[in-house]
C-alpha cells in the first residue's frame, strides 16, 4: 500500500508538486508563530523523525539488490534531461523528498539559535543523510549512486528550512502592524509581567517565556540586574543553564561597575561639599535608594545641578580631582551642561547650569520651575524638595519622550518617588505645572504605567486622570530602549518630532525640509564651531548629511525615510497624549 501511495505521489504533475511545496512552506511559517514553543518543538521533532523514515523507506528499505552504478559528475542529470525530460521530474522529486525534513528539522532546533544557523545546519544534515544514502545504495547494489541526488536532496532540505525566513518575514510584518497600531507584543507583555514582579513582588510567569528575548529587552531598558534578581532561582534557570549563566555574568559586571561608580561618586561629592560648594544631586543617586537593591538600578552617569555662581568653581574642583572634559574652555561660560570623565574610573559626571537646554525652544520653558530651588538634606546629599524632584523626573522623561523616546526605568523612578513621598507632593500644583507645559496627560500616563503595569501602588487624587490608554506609550517605550537609543533611525527621528513640537508652540508649519536642514541652534551642540562662526551652517548641514550616509553604509539600523516615517508616527503619539494639538 505504501509503495503504491509513493508511486502516486511521484506521478503528480510537476506544477502540483511545486504548488504543494509552496503551501507547506507558508503553512509552516504560519505555524511557527504559535505561542506554545515547547509543543511546537515536540511536534516538529516527531514529524522530522517521520520524514527521515519516509526518506529511508523510499531510498533503501523498499529496494532489492541488483544493478548499481556510480555517477560522480555534478549536474550530469541536468545535461541529460535535455534528451530525457523525465529526468526533470526525478530531480524535482529528489528535492521534494527532503523538503519535509528541512521544514521539520529547522523548526525543531532551538529558537535561541540564529535562523541562518538553523537553516545551514539543516542543509548540512540533509547533505550528510543524502550522501550516506547514496553510499549505502552503492555498497549494497541498490541502484544509481549520484552526486546530483545529493545536490537535489540538499537543496530540498535547504528550501524546507527556508520556512524560517518566511516566518521571520511574517513576524516582521506583524511587528510593523503592531507598531502602527501601538499594541504590545507577546515578548513585551512577558517582560512587563516579570518587571512588575521584580519591582513590586508577585507571581512570575512560568510557561512559554521567551527568555532570550526577555533578557535582551531587559538589557535595552537597563533593567537586567533588577529582573534577573527576581528570576534567577526559577525552574527556568535549570532549563536554560547556558543562557542564565551568561546573563548572570553580565549582571555581576554591571552591578560591580555601578557599585564602584557609586562609591567613587560619594567620595567626590564629599570633597565638593568640603570645598564650600552646593551641588544638588538629581535622578540616579536619589532614585536608586528606593529600589530593593540600589546598585541594581543601573545608570550611565551622575547628575549635579549647581548654582550658576558656583559653576566655574565646581568645574575647577572637578579638574583638581582628576576629571577631564571635552568642552572647550571658551564655551564653559555659556554651556548648559558639561560632562566629565576620569581615566581608569567609571565616574561620569554631568554638571548642569540649567537642567534643560536653554537653546532648545521645545525645552527652555521647563527651566523656570527650578530657578529658585531651596535644596534639602537627604542622607548626606543636597537634593531638591520631594515635590520639585518628582516634577523634574516627569519633565526629564517628557523631554526625552519628545525627542526620541524614554525607557521603562523612568516610569519606575517616577512611580517609586510618588509612592515614597506621596504626602509631600502638592498634587494639584503638580498637575497645574505639568499642564502649563502640555505634559499633564503624559504625566498621568506615567503614573498609570507605574501603578498598573509595575505594581507601584499609590493614591492618585483628582484632577489626575487614571483612565488613560497607555498601551501605545508603553509599546513606544519598549521599542526604543532607554532614551530611545535602540537604533539610529529612532535617534535621528528626534529632528522630526522636535520640529513638530516647536511648530505647534509657535503656530508655524513643520516640514521635512526643516528636518533635513535644521536651524543652527539645533546643530550647535554637535558642531560647536557654529557658535563662533554661524555662517558655516551650510558646512554643518553637509557634514551632518555625510555622517548620516556613513552610518548607513556601515550597516547601522538607520535610514532617512525610516527616521521621517517613525517621526511622523511618534508625532501622532504625542497628539494622543496632549503634547501637541
Amino acid at each position: 500500500m505504501s509503495t503504491i501511495m509513493m508511486r502516486h505521489i511521484y506521478a503528480l504533475p510537476l506544477h502540483m508538486v511545486i504548488f504543494l511545496m509552496l503551501v507547506l512552506l507558508i503553512v509552516w511559517a504560519m505555524l511557527s508563530q504559535h505561542k506554545n514553543q515547547k509543543k511546537r518543538t515536540i511536534i516538529n521533532a516527531a514529524l522530522c523523525f517521520i520524514a527521515t523514515f519516509i526518506i529511508l523507506y523510499a531510498t533503501i528499505l523498499t529496494r532489492t539488490p541488483g544493478n548499481y552504478e556510480l555517477i560522480l559528475t555534478p549536474f550530469a542529470a541536468l545535461s541529460a534531461a535535455r534528451q530525457q525530460p523525465e529526468l526533470y521530474r526525478a530531480m524535482l522529486m529528489n528535492v521534494f523528498l527532503f523538503f519535509p525534513l528541512g521544514l521539520t528539522l529547522s523548526n525543531a532546533l532551538p529558537r535561541k539559535w540564529h535562523r541562518w544557523g538553523r537553516i545551514i545546519l539543516t542543509a548540512l544534515v540533509g547533505c550528510a543523510l543524502s550522501a550516506g544514502i547514496e553510499y549505502a545504495q552503492y555498497r549494497c547494489a541498490l541502484g544509481l549512486a549520484e552526486t546530483d541526488d545529493v545536490i537535489c536532496n540538499t537543496m530540498g532540505a535547504f528550501l524546507g528550512a527556508a520556512s524560517l525566513l518566511a516566518a521571520h518575514a511574517i513576524e516582521k510584518s506583524r511587528e510593523r502592524v503592531r507598531h502602527t497600531n501601538m499594541t504590545l507584543t507577546t515578548t513585551e507583555t512577558q517582560f512587563l509581567h516579570i518587571a512588575k514582579a521584580a519591582v513590586s513582588g508577585g507571581a512570575l510567569p512560568t510557561e512559554n517565556v521567551d527568555w532570550p528575548a526577555v533578557f535582551a529587552l531587559a538589557g535595552q531598558q537597563k533593567l537586567l540586574p533588577i529582573l534577573f534578581e527576581a528570576v534567577r532561582k526559577m525552574p527556568a534557570a535549570e532549563e536554560n543553564v547556558a543562557l542564565f549563566a551568561v546573563t548572570k555574568q553580565q549582571v555581576i559586571a554591571q552591578v560591580l561597575h555601578q557599585t564602584i561608580r557609586a562609591s567613587e561618586f560619594a567620595g567626590l561629592y564629599q570633597r565638593l561639599r568640603a570645598a564650600g560648594l552646593h551641588p544638588i544631586v538629581v535622578k540616579g543617586q536619589l532614585c536608586s535608594r528606593l529600589y530593593p537593591l540600589k546598585d541594581h538600578r543601573i545608570s550611565a552617569d551622575d547628575d549635579l545641578y549647581i548654582p550658576d555662581a558656583e559653576f566655574m568653581v565646581c568645574h575647577e574642583q572637578l579638574l583638581a580631582n582628576g576629571l577631564t572634559t571635552g568642552t572647550p574652555t571658551d564655551e564653559l561660560a555659556s554651556a548648559d551642561e558639561v560632562s566629565y570623565t576620569k581615566k581608569d574610573s567609571p565616574l561620569y559626571i554631568e554638571l548642569h547650569r540649567h537642567l534643560f537646554d536653554s537653546a532648545e525652544d521645545a525645552h527652555d520653558e521647563l527651566n523656570h520651575f527650578f530657578a529658585d530651588l531651596k535644596p534639602v538634606e537627604s542622607d548626606g546629599l543636597l537634593a531638591m524638595p520631594p515635590h520639585e524632584h518628582l516634577l523634574y523626573l516627569i519633565l526629564h522623561a517628557y523631554k526625552h519622550f519628545v525627542r526620541s523616546g524614554i525607557g521603562l526605568r523612568q516610569f519606575c523612578d517616577i512611580g517609586l518617588w510618588a509612592r515614597a513621598y506621596h504626602a509631600e507632593i502638592d498634587w494639584q500644583r503638580l498637575h497645574d505645572q505639568c499642564a502649563s507645559v502640555h505634559a499633564a496627560t503624559f504625566a498621568a500616563a506615567a503614573f498609570r504605567i507605574a501603578r498598573d503595569y509595575l505594581g507601584i501602588d499609590f493614591d492618585l487624587p483628582m484632577p489626575w486622570d487614571a483612565s488613560i490608554d497607555v498601551e501605545p506609550l508603553l509599546h513606544d517605550t519598549l521599542c526604543g530602549g532607554v532614551y530611545g537609543s535602540n537604533d539610529l533611525t529612532r535617534l535621528h527621528s528626534s529632528t522630526v518630532t522636535l520640529n513638530a513640537v516647536k511648530a505647534s508652540r509657535t503656530g508655524e508649519k513643520s516640514s521635512v525640509l526643516r528636518t533635513v536642514f535644521p536651524k543652527r541652534e539645533y546643530l550647535e551642540r554637535r558642531y560647536p564651531y557654529l557658535k563662533k562662526r554661524p555662517y558655516l551652517l551650510p558646512v554643518a548641514w553637509a557634514q551632518r548629511i555625510a555622517h548620516y550616509a556613513s552610518e548607513k553604509q556601515s550597516g547601522a539600523d538607520n535610514s532617512a525615510s525610516g527616521s521621517i516615517k517613525l517621526g511622523k508616527e511618534r508625532i501622532e503619539l504625542m497628539k494622543r497624549y496632549g503634547i501637541m494639538d
